[in-house]
């Protein structure tokens, strides 16, 4: 799928996307501060869950950044 965007929309979205990417970059410290706090196997595996979900996330942004 192609997308035709103008100059005014890719800006748009750029700075959607960084501000995505910032967020997404603090949430992933935070839970990694929390994966690292975890006392119990089923918090760990919960949280490792998140991680893993958050840092696929920002892949997917950090490629849709690289493509405009």
């Amino acid at each position: 799928m192609l997308l035709e965007l103008t100059s005014n929309e890719k800006i748009t979205l750029r700075f959607s996307l960084i501000e995505n990417k910032v967020n997404t970059e603090i949430r992933i410290k935070e839970t990694t501060d929390e994966l690292n706090a975890s006392k119990n196997i089923t918090e760990v595996g919960e949280t490792t869950l998140r991680l893993q979900v958050m840092k696929e996330k920002l892949d997917s942004i950090k490629n849709l950044l690289n493509k405009l």
